[in-house]
């Protein structure tokens, strides 16, 4: 039945279950907000990678779709998924702590663990799904009318929610309704999705193995360190190295920076390293009188990216951020530096 349909029998069968489910309507979008919110922000927190966090609220025509589809006889006591929130995470090895999370920032009603590793013969591939109230720490008046209400939460690495979406649009949801000679085929894709996932997790984690090799060299090997060819995990490691101070920043915030690198002809950190420190007493200057602000308004320092494309500014490879920039180039004492390093070679103009 079309959702138009069902929506045209509930108003004929019983117009008052409608009017009550949008008396509460705006309640159950609050609700997804405010768990989308928590989710989100204790999954940064934890210093999990993630996709997106996403949240929906079941529109009327889908709960009267719903209702003529299960035949609910008390819909709205029933439907436990008329608020949802999704988070689409990267790693697999990630799923305990966002599994922590939520049992840790709500009241668990059900939890279903819909990838079943012990059963070969389950059809699909599938995510950690909970029912969950708001939770004690949800405390004050804006939250009374929120606290008796259900919201579903789904936990998805990134290549469970690709699986979901193929499998929405085939509608096949369970496997007998798969023609027999489809479902060898479908079996295979999804131990490929699987397969994938647990690939990812391994690649993570030789990836934090390569950075504490690259730690551990630049103890042992102190500047010659800086010799070696730039690549996004050895700038991570420098930028951690040479500001230990400075707020770290995104990996794709150091990508950008690397691309500026190249672009500017820098293959090795030893030169790019010589003009931060030639540059040094202009970025500290520089930010004791024009100090930046962040979102919020407030002043601070650079972190370690801006720190290093101050330098690169004062060095004359980066184009001024500003007037403010030029003044500080010409006026310091380390334009005396600066003045030696180009004569080395090491500044590109």
């Amino acid at each position: 039945m079309q959702a138009t349909d069902a929506l045209d029998e509930l108003w004929t069968k019983d117009p008052s279950l409608i009017r009550r489910f949008l008396d509460v309507h705006a309640s159950y979008e609050k609700l997804a907000e405010e768990v989308a919110f928590i989710l989100e922000r204790s999954a940064r927190a934890a210093g999990i990678e993630y996709a997106n966090v996403t949240c929906r609220t079941k529109s009327l025509n889908s709960f009267c779709e719903k209702i003529s589809r299960r035949g609910y006889k008390a819909p709205l006591t029933q439907m436990r998924d008329i608020a949802g929130v999704r988070i689409t995470f990267l790693y697999l090895s990630d799923r305990p702590k966002l599994a922590e999370i939520v049992e840790k920032e709500f009241e668990v009603v059900e939890k279903a663990d819909k990838v079943d590793r012990d059963n070969a013969e389950k059809f699909g591939y599938g995510a950690l799904h909970y029912l969950v109230n708001l939770g004690k720490k949800a405390s004050g008046a804006r939250y009374d009318e929120l606290k008796p209400l259900v919201c579903e939460i789904q936990v998805r690495t990134v290549l469970q929610d690709a699986w979901a979406i193929f499998a929405h649009h085939l509608s096949y949801k369970q496997k007998s309704d798969v023609p027999s000679q489809l479902l060898r085929k479908l079996n295979a894709i999804s131990a490929q999705f699987e397969t994938t996932d647990e690939q990812f997790d391994r690649l993570r984690a030789e990836r934090e193995a390569y950075a504490e090799n690259v730690r551990k060299q630049i103890t042992d090997q102190g500047r010659d360190f800086l010799n070696h060819k730039i690549n996004l995990e050895d700038l991570i490691e420098y930028l951690s190295w040479r500001f230990p101070d400075r707020e770290r920043t995104s990996r794709e915030h150091v990508a950008a920076l690397l691309q500026e690198l190249k672009k500017y002809n820098y293959e090795e950190l030893a030169p790019v390293d010589a003009i931060v420190s030639a540059s040094n007493d202009a970025i500290m200057a520089y930010e004791s009188k024009y100090p930046p602000t962040n979102a919020a308004g407030q002043k601070g320092t650079f972190n370690a990216v801006g720190a290093v494309r101050m330098a690169l500014s004062f060095a004359g490879v980066r184009p001024d951020y500003d007037s403010k920039t030029h003044e500080f180039r010409h006026t310091l004492k380390s334009i005396a530096a600066l003045n030696k390093l180009r004569e080395q070679g090491l500044i590109h103009e």
